[in-house]
């Protein structure tokens, strides 16, 4: 077994539903998180969790880019990077899965459980053609999409077995 294969040790109580979720922290110098929305440096998406009308602080909650997690005493990398809000648990420095040996990088990771509820939030970019036109062409939509529709099968318009 090689040191990226290395999930995260356990502390405190040992938990059979805890997941381990690696990244960055977007919101660490700010009480937001910053987006860059493909207009260059001089237009940017803030995206900041608000409660009772007031913006909550940096410390309050996390705004994750997630590169992997472990789970069962196993490492898994996301296929794609996955932004997370995560209002539960504070962020720690990362240990294991090889995310604690990079060089001048600043990982962290948060413990949550299997149950935690999370946001993720999608982003893309791209012109209207592709993000609405071609999204929407038949077998390319989400299977909610499609209506559904029952009919009930019956003989002669009577619903018994007589």
């Amino acid at each position: 077994m090689d040191y990226e294969h290395v999930p995260a040790p356990a502390t405190g109580r040992y938990k059979a539903d805890e997941l381990v979720l690696y990244g960055v922290k977007l919101n660490a110098n700010d009480d937001y998180g910053r987006f860059d929305i493909g207009e260059g440096h001089s237009t940017e998406l803030r995206v900041q969790l608000f409660k009772d009308g007031g913006g909550l602080k940096a410390g309050d909650y996390s705004i994750v880019l997630a590169y992997g997690y472990a789970f069962d005493g196993h490492c898994y990398r996301l296929d794609s990077h996955r932004i997370f809000i995560v209002t539960g648990p504070k962020a720690e420095a990362a240990v294991g899965c090889g995310f604690d040996s990079i060089a001048g990088a600043s990982y962290q990771m948060w413990r949550i459980r299997a149950s935690t509820e999370l946001i993720e939030i999608a982003t893309s970019f791209g012109d209207a053609q592709s993000l609405i036109l071609d999204a929407n062409l038949p077998g390319k939509r989400s299977p909610t999409s499609y209506a559904i529709t029952q009919s009930m099968a019956h003989r002669d318009r009577r619903l018994n077995r007589d």
